[in-house]
């Protein structure tokens, strides 16, 4: 990317009680030795990004307390910023985050993820090297379709991709690919989702993706062969753990 997009906000506003993690949230939960906003950015670093929001709900002064003290690549901040609305669906998380990217001077695109998703570390090197966002798009979601690699189906967002037969949601019976969690925002991003929450009180990406989509304003970028987990049980933990140290075979 000739550009590199500055800014990531990372959603951590949840209640995380599927995890039962001991280490109190998400964000800190421990996976194969670094916790989880470790892994968060050192990847997202890779991207060239320099400011971490990590937008807070639940528990959210123990949250913001502990990430004070975390360490972080060099040249790199992070700021939180409290969403009250933490109860509702997740888009309304993201505008705080924007809200908290506004006041900090930042006014372009930014990533997003969501705190208990991981990724393949060369996936941040793939996406360095070849997402370049066309100048008609205003937000791209990053998508799997090695449907046989989930770990949870069930609780997979699922995308049909058929030109005249879009969707994206859960419960989608008939479906080509997944959601893997990592999306890059265009400033008509966050106005779709400024337009959902003003018709219909609340909104999600979905709201985002599905009406940039229907404006031909939207991408999704295939991760290819690289793996993610949604670290959101202790199964899928243990899981990610294995999907770890097969990455660090790999690269030695």
């Amino acid at each position: 990317m000739s550009q590199p997009t500055r800014a990531a906000i990372i959603l951590a506003a949840g209640f995380g009680s599927r995890l039962q993690a001991d280490e109190g949230h998400k964000l800190l939960a421990q996976v194969e030795g670094r916790p989880m906003i470790d892994h968060h950015s050192s990847g997202l670093h890779r991207l060239g990004v320099d400011h971490l929001v990590v937008v807070t709900g639940y528990a959210h002064h123990a949250l913001e307390a502990q990430l004070q003290n975390v360490e972080l690549p060099e040249g790199m901040r992070l700021s939180c910023v409290f969403n009250p609305d933490f109860e509702g669906k997740n888009g309304t998380s993201v505008l705080a985050g924007v809200n908290a990217l506004r006041q900090s001077g930042h006014q372009g695109a930014f990533w997003l993820t969501m705190s208990d998703h991981l990724f393949e570390p060369a996936l941040f090197d793939d996406l360095a090297a070849e997402f370049a966002p066309k100048p008609e798009r205003e937000g791209a979601l990053m998508i799997d379709r090695k449907l046989e690699t989930i770990f949870d189906m069930p609780d997979a967002t699922k995308l049909r991709l058929a030109p005249t037969d879009f969707d994206i949601g859960k419960e989608l019976k008939r479906f080509d690919a997944v959601d893997a969690g990592l999306f890059w925002c265009g400033p008509g991003f966050v106005r779709a989702l400024e337009d959902a929450k003003s018709r219909l009180g609340d909104c999600t990406t979905s709201d985002a993706v599905r009406a940039l989509h229907a404006r031909q304003a939207f991408e999704f970028w295939d991760i290819g062969a690289r793996l993610w987990q949604d670290v959101d049980t202790p199964g899928a933990r243990a899981h990610a753990e294995m999907l770890i140290k097969g990455w660090r075979a790999t690269a030695h």
